[in-house]
């Protein structure tokens, strides 16, 4: 047991790494973006881009990783990424930036899967919870901590790129150092269509795309708007890091919330107080920009909301549909999630670009106010169901990045457990 758990470790380490590098990188491009002159809505294009990229690779990931197995599919796409990283200083044109871009998020996306695919083939049903907490607390520790790096250097220079690549590179050491035999495991998803999964829950195929259509932007878009409001780099690295901290630490609280309230009217309420939150991020940005405390705790409260909407979501989707859909049905959630994210940025980047720096709160605003209005209309139509006691299910926060992150989810135990009784009585 000792050994697996250190091989699972590797396993995190090596998830750390490549966030740690990627999420340095994206912030960083958008800084060198704006020192070569690169327009907000080129930047926006950019971003949906790599979300493009993404995308595809959730459709290719595990076929590559059946041709070519775990470690040998690893290390391709890090050798991609790495080169992908220190392209963008030897080719720094808005069209070559554009192609690197796609491949960039196919190659961390097609890593993702297979990281998340080989965890599922470790995972135990005693650790399932605990791996699947510490998978997500890595996620959003490494996004934060990255942000630090950023004081190394300037973005204008070759440095950030380096280091970026390095960490990235390093990623596919502890992968290729463990002991741990490749998993045998089946990663093909089965499929649940999007009308299907709407049918059983509006709400949640809603509450995803609003999710992707304003998380897709932050991601992306945030340094850009930082740096229309005057911050040095050192500001916007805490500006950054401090939203994702702060927003982690709302999980709980909101996770809470939604396990004690009908969480379509949790989303409702959510979307509202995001409105709320948006339009005093707009308001400051205009008139307090000086105020940088103000705006940081806006935008912590602000993120924590907004990322607590995905697994509410997949939470109220699990608790409306037969629990051995859980996985096929929360992939289709992130299709739609990916679709948001892969618009969102390009509507955002164009409203920086000829609106200025308050468009992105503003962008938020009007998408959440467009969608609560939406929402508000599908909870008046539909009928309250009651929730037999067996999908009753509670609240865990969790990240988007591949479908195969779902069978880590802990109410998939209870799918393994369905499907071994229904074998056991054919």
């Amino acid at each position: 047991m000792r050994s697996i758990l250190l091989s699972i470790m590797a396993l995190f380490l090596a998830i750390f790494l490549l966030l740690l590098g990627n999420s340095l990188l994206s912030t960083l491009l958008i800084l060198r973006g704006i020192a070569e002159g690169f327009s907000g809505k080129f930047l926006g294009v950019l971003t949906s881009v790599y979300f493009l990229g993404a995308f595809v690779a959730t459709l290719m990931a595990s076929k590559m990783i059946k041709r070519m197995g775990h470690i040998r599919c690893f290390t391709f796409c890090t050798a991609l990424l790495g080169c992908c990283t220190l392209a963008y200083t030897l080719f720094v044109s808005p069209y070559a930036w554009l192609v690197i871009r796609f491949t960039t998020g196919f190659g961390v996306f097609a890593m993702y899967t297979v990281v998340e695919s080989w965890l599922n083939g470790q995972t135990q049903d005693a650790y399932r919870s605990r791996i699947f907490s510490i998978y997500t607390l890595i996620n959003l520790l490494a996004i934060a901590a990255s942000q630090q790096l950023l004081l190394i250097d300037s973005a204008t220079g070759y440095t950030l790129f380096i280091i970026a690549s390095l960490l990235v590179t390093a990623s596919i050491m502890p992968i290729s150092w463990t002991r741990l035999q490749q998993p045998n495991v089946d990663v093909d998803m089965p499929s649940m269509s999007i009308l299907k999964v709407f049918d059983a829950a509006p709400v949640a195929v809603t509450g995803c795309l609003v999710s992707g259509l304003i998380m897709g932007p932050f991601w992306g878009l945030t340094p850009l708007f930082v740096n229309g409001l005057g911050y040095t780099e050192n500001e916007l690295a805490a500006f950054i890091s401090l939203s994702i901290l702060g927003g982690a630490l709302l999980q709980y609280p909101v996770g809470r919330w939604s396990d004690r309230m009908d969480r379509r009217r949790v989303i409702l309420f959510t979307l509202i107080l995001g409105c709320i939150l948006a339009l005093s991020m707009a308001f400051c940005a205009k008139y307090f920009a000086v105020e940088r405390g103000l705006i940081t705790a806006l935008s912590a409260i602000f993120c924590g909301l907004v990322l607590a909407i995905y697994p509410i979501s997949v939470v109220h989707l699990v608790e409306r549909i037969h629990k051995d859909h859980l996985v096929a049905g929360s992939s289709s959630l992130l299709m739609v999630f990916g679709l948001g994210s892969f618009v969102g940025p390009t509507i955002a980047g164009f409203a920086l670009e000829y609106l200025g720096v308050g468009a992105l709160p503003a962008y938020y605003l009007m998408v959440l106010a467009i969608f609560s209005i939406i929402l508000t209309i599908q909870l008046i139509r539909s009928r309250v169901v009651e929730i037999p006691e067996d999908h009753e299910s509670h609240y865990v926060a969790m990240v988007r990045t591949s479908p195969n992150v779902l069978p880590m989810h802990p109410e998939y135990e209870e799918v393994l457990d369905i499907q071994e009784e229904s074998t056991q009585n054919y």
